[in-house]
């Protein structure tokens, strides 16, 4: 009978497990005022276990924000092939709020800590966020096209924000009204 090899669950559940509290003390305490210790000692790991998984406390942030960031490029390469049609806007805010739903929890770090902003994902996930800016502007946009953008944008990512707010369920209304938003109705 053949043998299936465990040994790596275990060390997946570790590194899950420190992203996870990552996800939490940084929330909590911010980037920047979370020592590695700090992520170690709740766990009751050492820091070479950390180590193990991650090369550095900018490492686990990676981590964390890799979906994130590897959905917003899946997502961009989509809208690069749509065109500025009501249609087209309308489902590029549809998989937009989708792309956010999925991951609030990390959006809202990056989004809310000054320091996070400033690291190398911070900034990868700023330009990803001006590229979609961009492309709901559209070409020589006017001050109400960039107004527009910025609302719809704003409608989406605040209602997503909301503390016990069930995307699911209000996805349809929240995306129907950064619409109007944008296609200014």
């Amino acid at each position: 009978m053949a043998q299936v090899d465990t040994s790596s669950e275990p060390a997946a559940n570790t590194k899950n497990q420190i992203l996870e509290n990552a996800r939490q003390l940084f929330a909590l305490h911010g980037y920047d005022g979370t020592s590695i210790r700090q992520l170690t000692a709740s766990l009751n790991i050492t820091p070479a276990a950390l180590y193990y998984h991650f090369a550095s406390k900018n490492d686990v942030l990676e981590g964390l924000a890799a979906k994130l960031h590897d959905e917003s490029d899946a997502f961009l390469e989509r809208i690069r092939h749509f065109g500025q049609s009501q249609q087209d806007l309308r489902e590029a805010l549809n998989q937009y709020y989708d792309l956010l739903a999925d991951d609030i929890h990390v959006f809202r770090l990056v989004y809310n800590d000054a320091a996070i902003q400033f690291t190398p994902i911070g900034h990868r996930l700023r330009a990803q966020a001006r590229e979609f800016y961009a492309y709901l502007v559209g070409p020589n946009p006017s001050v109400e096209d960039r107004m527009r953008a910025a609302g719809a944008v704003g409608v989406i990512r605040l209602s997503l924000e909301q503390r016990g707010m069930e995307p699911a369920k209000h996805r349809e209304i929240i995306v129907k009204r950064a619409f109007g938003v944008m296609a200014d109705v």
